[in-house]
Order: structure tokens, then C-alpha cells, then sequence
């Protein structure tokens, strides 16, 4: 009896680690992503202010305003996207 409890209790010890390990390559992996993903969207932003060399390019207000409308619109749709899927990871509930 006492080796089926040590045996038993030996397979949860061994799940728990496990899923630590998970959990932490979980988050190493979307620390590693995101910081890839974030530097790529700086180098565009950045490409993006290039074009403000006169001699190349000629553009309106407008024109800039509706560029960065749709780049406000895309952020926000993925900043919410990820905000509310946190949200449900976080609910539990209660009585």
C-alpha cells in the first residue's frame, strides 16, 4: 500500500515538474516571438519615416492619416485580440 501511495505520488511530482517546464517554455517562447515580432513592426515604422524624402516621394496630410488610421485600426484589433485572451486565462470561477 505504502509503495502504491510513493509510486502514485511520484507520478504527480513528475506532472507538476512537467507542466512547469511547459509553462516556462510557453513563456520563453512568446518572449522570443513577441521581441522578434516587435523589432520587425520598428524597422517597418522606421522604413515608413523614409518616406518623408522630398526629392523621392510627395504625399498629403491625408494621406499620412490614412495610413497611420489603418495602422491605428490593426494595432488595436491585435492589442485587444491579446488583452481579452488573457482575461479568459485569468477567469475562474466563483460562487
Amino acid at each position: 500500500m505504502l509503495l502504491i501511495f510513493f509510486i502514485f505520488f511520484y507520478n504527480i511530482k513528475i506532472t507538476q515538474e512537467k507542466n512547469e517546464v511547459i509553462m516556462v517554455n510557453k513563456k520563453e517562447n512568446f518572449k522570443r516571438i513577441s521581441e522578434s515580432r516587435v523589432s520587425k513592426i520598428i524597422i517597418l515604422l522606421n522604413q515608413l519615416t523614409n518616406l518623408t524624402n522630398a526629392s523621392f516621394y510627395e504625399y498629403s496630410e491625408k494621406d499620412i492619416l490614412n495610413i497611420f488610421n489603418e495602422i491605428e485600426q490593426e494595432m488595436n484589433k491585435s492589442k485587444n485580440t491579446l488583452v481579452r485572451s488573457a482575461d479568459k486565462k485569468n477567469k475562474k470561477f466563483e460562487l
